[in-house]
């Protein structure tokens, strides 16, 4: 941090005045994470655009890297393919313990969030990423379930003027022997099609081959994607994608109690070992999506997608196994001008879902689960945005979402031993009215100002309906969707922002292990909980060639009526803080480009993170920590060379936990000093 401080210091001193007092004006920044195109300076919430300069010299492993400057976010990185990161926006999400929870993710407007609420990305590749809109708050109104936050990732859509190729290369250590080493490659092909030209497909293959920070921690992951832009006639287009992931092999090493991680940091439960506990998933996803102005000048999208998951996932309360397959379609339309956008969105899920005895990383013939799961969401929804002055616009949303679960339980009748015969077949309907009103005004050329409520609506996923402290089958009857409301106030400018917020949570989702079966989550409602934070984000440009960027969020989260029993013992957690969020959050960033170096740069980056708990019931926290990276690369005409030194001063953190865990394990570190190396060749340029 002292560096980066110095550094800054002794730039600006040598600035001239003139320098100082430049103001940069930048173009009017569209946004589609709204559901119609809209200009940032006529959106009453928080929205913040990461581009694919923000991903330079980074391993491009998952989207931590590129969140780590949006305020509101916490990316924690477990360092573990078999259960991904740890993803929150102002809190929501925080309780996830493997895939994405109240965020919805979309790529390419493609939903990756499934009607259930969960996110799985096993066949996203964060390096095709053009440009990633993160949209901080309820948002509801707009998406439907799981939307404490919407995360939306696009590649590129441009067509190629000629055909053109793409090569990443990176490599990476975790030690100084080259024991602990991962590769990386990345291969992209843009082609023009069509009659005229006019169109354009890219096809991008990527493979990871990873030993891991840890023991057992190993990953293999391959991905192939493809995507075909066409015009048809001068007012329609089509779009298509296809992404596969192939992840044969993903370790799980577990997280660790407070002793072990004292004692050495890359160790593994041994469970985790004699279980094998991992992962082996196949999924895929293909949509399409027609785009077009009819005769009135209204414009209408209709996208159809669908996706299916083939899971074999060893864990050390049991082995289960998962066949996924959901599909769906979204309809808008919106009015000429963009005043009024209306649709419907329809999705399907139906999970197959067996769990056995594990038997040293094998399934056994005991089935202690297996029942057929169907989950089916429907949500209309209408939003309008209305000019009341000539700086002023009012933008109000409505939508109904009903999401209905269905279980057939495959059990009964069963004659294998130990076996309850009872039918846990059910269903469940969950529903929610949301809505959102906001109004913004361009107080200035270079100043909106803002304010927005809005509601949030989240069920609990299959999975999470599943699990049972009881062991049995079917949904558990006692878990009732999450709501929220939201108020915020916030204002922006051509190269900063500010957001103050509050969120009124009643019947939160909190997760939870029991000794019986550690490592299993399972999950209960909270009385009521309210998140209030502030969010910070500035940049500034002291010279030509010199960027300096600073990012703050600060999260205060608490329970505000919250009891439970628990082996005999009453728990009230009135006031507590909520666990997983660190309350004070930093970044800072300093990126220099001097322009007698033809393309060289720099960046010295440095982050942190306050304690924060890591169980409801107990006062044990994480310690805070300072990470800094150090990164530099050549933006050559065809060959760009990179190299990065992460975690600079080797400092020992961890990196994520794991809330509420049984017996301790609440840790999960992160790796000490690592080095990237890195090339790009583009035959395009």
């Amino acid at each position: 941090m002292r560096a980066v401080g110095f550094l800054a210091l002794a730039w600006a001193s040598a600035a001239s005045t003139t320098a100082a007092q430049r103001v940069d004006t930048l173009p009017p920044i569209t946004v589609t994470v709204t559901r119609a195109e809209r200009s940032l300076t006529r959106l009453p919430f928080a929205v913040t655009v990461v581009s694919k300069r923000d991903l330079a010299a980074r391993p491009t492993l998952g989207l931590d890297e590129a969140l780590a400057g949006v305020p509101g976010v916490f990316a924690a990185n477990r360092y573990n393919f078999s259960l991904d990161q740890r993803l929150s926006i102002r809190g929501f999400g925080s309780r996830s313990a493997f895939a994405v929870r109240g965020i919805k993710i979309l790529l390419d407007g493609i939903p990756q969030t499934l009607p259930d609420g969960q996110g799985q990305l096993t066949h996203v590749e964060i390096g095709a990423a053009d440009r990633i809109e993160v949209l901080r708050g309820s948002a509801s109104a707009l998406y439907g379930n799981a939307s404490g936050g919407v995360i939306s990732i696009w590649t590129d859509a441009r067509a190629p003027e000629r055909s053109a190729g793409e090569v990443r290369i990176a490599a990476g250590t975790f030690d100084r022997g080259l024991d602990r080493t991962w590769t990386k490659w990345q291969g992209t092909g843009r082609f023009r099609v069509g009659s005229g030209g006019g169109g354009g497909a890219t096809l991008t293959l990527s493979r990871l081959s990873y030993e891991g920070a840890r023991d057992h921690s190993a990953a293999d992951l391959r991905a192939l994607g493809a995507r075909l832009r066409l015009p048809l006639g001068t007012a329609w287009s089509l779009t298509a994608l296809a992404d596969l992931g192939d992840q044969p092999r993903a370790d799980n090493p577990g997280a660790l109690n407070l002793t072990e991680l004292g004692m050495n940091r890359d160790t593994v439960p041994p469970l985790n070992v004699a279980t094998r506990a991992g992962k082996d998933v196949l999924q895929g996803q293909a949509g399409a999506t027609l785009r077009g102005k009819l005769a009135s000048g209204d414009e209408a999208t209709v996208t159809v997608f669908g996706l299916a998951r083939d899971l074999e996932n060893p864990q050390t309360f049991a082995y289960i196994r998962l066949n996924r397959a959901a599909y769906g379609t979204r309809a808008v339309i919106t009015h000429r001008g963009g005043a009024v956008t209306a649709g419907i969105d329809i999705q399907r899920q139906r999970d197959d879902r067996a769990n056995f005895g594990n038997a040293g990383g094998a399934p056994d013939t005991v089935r202690a689960l297996d029942q057929l799961e169907h989950v089916t969401e429907l949500g209309p929804f209408v939003q309008a945005v209305v000019g009341v002055a000539a700086r002023s616009t009012l933008t109000a949303g409505l939508r109904y979402d009903r999401v209905s679960f269905d279980v057939r339980d495959r059990l009964v009748g069963d004659s294998s031993a130990d076996l309850k015969y009872r039918n846990d077949s059910g269903r469940r309907v969950m529903a929610a009215l949301s809505g959102s009103l906001g109004a913004t005004l361009q107080a200035g050329a270079a100043l909106t100002v803002y304010a927005s409520a809005g509601s949030s609506f989240e069920t609990p996923t299959t999975t999470e309906l599943a699990n049972r402290p009881d062991t049995a089958g079917g949904f558990n009857s006692g878990l009732s969707p999450q709501r929220a409301w939201t108020y915020e106030v916030g204002a922006r400018g051509p190269s900063w922002e500010v957001a103050v917020y509050q969120a009124d949570v009643r019947d939160a989702l909190v997760g939870f292990e029991i000794p019986a079966s550690p490592g299993r989550r399972f999950f209960r409602n909270a009385g009521s909980a309210r998140h209030r934070g502030v969010e910070l984000a500035a940049g500034a440009a002291p010279l030509p060639g010199l960027d300096f960027r600073v990012t703050w969020t600060y999260s205060d989260f608490r329970y505000r009526h919250y009891a439970f029993t628990a082996a005999g013992t009453t728990h009230v957690l009135d006031g507590r803080r909520l666990p997983g969020i660190p309350r004070h959050a930093l970044r800072l960033a300093l990126r220099a480009r001097p322009a007698s170096l033809r393309g060289t740069w720099v960046e010295l980056e440095t982050q942190h993170a306050s304690r924060y708990a890591v169980d409801d019931t107990l006062s044990r926290e994480t310690s805070p920590w300072w990470v800094t990276n150090l990164r530099a690369g050549s933006d050559g005409a065809h060959v760009a060379p990179f190299v990065a030194v992460q975690n600079l001063f080797n400092r020992k953190y961890v990196g994520s936990v794991v809330v509420n865990a049984a017996a301790g394990r609440y840790y999960e570190p992160a790796p000490g000093r690592n080095l990237l190396v890195g090339l790009t060749v583009d035959a395009g340029r």
